[in-house]
């Protein structure tokens, strides 16, 4: 059991260093030599885990795209109606990402990066799916407008993403007000009239 943990341990510790250094230094300038040294593990170790950097960049891509659609989601509460629910749900991706801004901006990067070709499209499908499947019941009760998932995620996902980078750039501190505010526009966009 200790070797499992250990070898667990391993693999995170070298997915969070290349995070690190990708948040601070990007794709191309974080050689797997200095992913080693930020997690404390041998060269050959990576090499263990993931074949390569793409892999192991597609790998960090995985995974946090998983922990944060769980994070996003893991508040919802089924009796509430949906305006409220996607109101969470909206709030909750605002304070989580500003709380973990290098998994904002990986995420980012990655998803207008040719890194996303990479992950095969079944695969997308499956770590998007919460969200298409919480979006789509509120279309199905008639909470929402009959908007195609990709676009009614682009739409909620976009506003909250937009008001992201703007508290994490420093040019504007949002308060809950503004944050209200933003919300029932967009909320205004999509619900049924």
């Amino acid at each position: 059991m200790a070797n499992i943990i250990k070898e667990f341990d391993k693999k995170e510790a070298i997915l969070n260093a290349t995070l690190e250094l990708i948040s601070k230094h990007g794709f191309h300038s974080s050689p797997m030599s200095e992913v080693a040294k930020q997690a404390n593990v041998a060269a050959g170790t990576i090499y263990h885990y993931f074949k390569s950097k793409d892999e192991l960049i597609c790998a960090l891509y995985v995974s946090l795209k998983e922990r944060t659609t769980n994070q996003l989601l893991k508040n919802d509460d089924a009796s509430k109606n949906y305006r409220d629910r996607i109101r969470a749900f909206y709030l909750q991706n605002f304070h989580y990402f500003t709380k973990n801004p290098k998994e904002f901006y990986f995420l980012e990067q990655f998803s207008n990066s040719p890194f996303l070709q990479q992950i095969p499209k079944t695969d997308l499908t499956k770590l998007e799916q919460p969200i298409y499947d919480f979006l789509r019941k509120a279309v199905f009760t008639q909470a929402v407008r009959d908007i195609p998932p990709k676009i009614m995620i682009s739409f909620v996902m976009g506003s909250v993403g937009s008001l992201i980078k703007l508290q994490l750039s420093g040019e504007f501190q949002l308060t809950s007000s503004d944050l209200e505010l933003a919300f029932f526009t967009c909320w205004d966009g999509i619900k049924k009239q």
